[in-house]
């Protein structure tokens, strides 16, 4: 039985319907007449009557209303257009101050004038060596909200494992994470003039420390940010690291990725997006990999999967499109796309249309803004 619920207003087939009558004028017209007659109906005209009043012009109405209903029955049925999803990525922008604030005033504003469905920040809102202050995060997170659209952000490395730094402030890494936390992931929605509703990883018991990563449905397809960053996902390899911060985020992480797999088969979505900053280092055989068990559970889940997923992300600062992983014989797994946004420099955002007539789902395109 068709699950979608019948439209709000008729089908144009049932607009345009034409009664019973107009179509058949002399049937229905010696019909009236011999039911409105005194005496009986001549002979082969008799028509049969269940219930007293029940003519055969009632038949036919009621007969007319039947087929109206399963014409409109049909049409809630029948497969809906799905409309084409678009959306903007970008990253690793802003970072030489004060010239970018410019540059990305006019990257907003070229991005709404496209009017994606929403915009992605996959992280670093600033470089290595400005300042990681309160004053600056606020200043970032009003340009978020400058946005039209729904704006979802996850963090990178640049916001705080380099806050240490002089440069930086001298800031204690982890204050500054709780800061971002605070700041950008306190409610249940995205940045943007128009907020979007996310479902975050902190309503999970166990995880309450990390509304960072978040997950949403469009177009059916299921999205989900996750903090895995890059400067070696904050895995120190000096003898005296404690790693606390990295192995409790790492248990995080890898657990989100294996629910929004789950989230996607749950929803039968056509593919699944995954928002993340860093540069993935897919050698998961070194033991110095930071990255190492969440690729080892990406593969697995992309092999189970089946169907395409795209992963956007950052770091490294240059547009590329590539099909990292591989299968335990070493073959390309082509459902498998990674696409690196532009930074630093270059001022410019990938757009990416999910199309379910598209054998591939994604379209992926660069987005460049005129003067930066």
């Amino acid at each position: 039985m068709c699950k979608q619920k019948p439209p709000a207003r008729l089908p144009e087939e049932a607009q345009t319907y034409r009664p019973f009558s107009a179509a058949f004028p002399n049937r229905i017209s010696r019909s009236r007449r011999s039911n409105s007659a005194s005496g009986p109906a001549p002979t082969g005209q008799q028509f049969p009557r269940g219930v007293a009043g029940f003519s055969q012009t009632t038949r036919y109405r009621q007969g007319a209303l039947a087929l109206l209903l399963i014409g409109c029955l049909l049409a809630a049925c029948a497969p809906q257009e799905q409309k084409i999803v678009r959306f903007m990525a970008m990253g690793d922008v802003p970072y030489h101050l004060p010239e970018d604030f410019v540059r990305f005033e006019r990257m907003i504003g070229a991005i709404n004038a496209a009017a994606p469905d929403f915009s992605l920040h996959v992280g670093d809102i600033k470089s290595g060596g400005t300042p990681c202050s309160d004053a600056y995060f606020e200043t970032i997170k009003n340009y978020f909200d400058a946005f039209e659209q729904p704006l979802i952000y996850t963090p990178g490395d640049n916001e705080w494992t380099d806050c240490h730094r002089e440069a930086c402030g001298g800031y204690e890494p982890e204050e500054r994470l709780d800061k971002l936390r605070q700041l950008f992931f306190a409610g249940e929605q995205s940045q943007g003039k128009q907020p979007m509703p996310l479902q975050r990883q902190n309503s999970w018991e166990g995880f309450e420390k990390f509304p960072e990563n978040a997950r949403w449905q469009q177009g059916g397809v299921t999205f989900g940010t996750l903090h895995v960053i890059g400067s070696n996902n904050n895995f120190k390899l000096d003898s005296g690291a404690l790693n606390d911060e990295f192995y409790e985020r790492e248990l995080a992480n890898n657990f989100w990725l294996e629910q929004l797999f789950a989230q996607a088969r749950e929803a039968q979505s056509k593919g699944l997006v995954l928002v993340l900053h860093a540069g993935l280092n897919y050698q998961t055989r070194d033991e110095r990999n930071g990255h190492a068990s969440f690729v080892t559970i990406l593969r697995k889940e992309v092999l189970d999967f089946g169907k395409p997923v795209l992963l956007l992300y950052g770091d490294r600062h240059r547009f590329m499109v590539d099909q990292p992983l591989r299968d335990s014989s070493g073959r390309t797994m082509t459902n498998f796309t990674a696409v690196q946004v532009f930074g630093d420099r270059d001022m410019h955002a990938v757009q990416v249309e999910i199309d379910p007539d598209n054998p591939n789902l994604f379209s992926i395109d660069p987005f460049y803004v005129a003067g930066n």
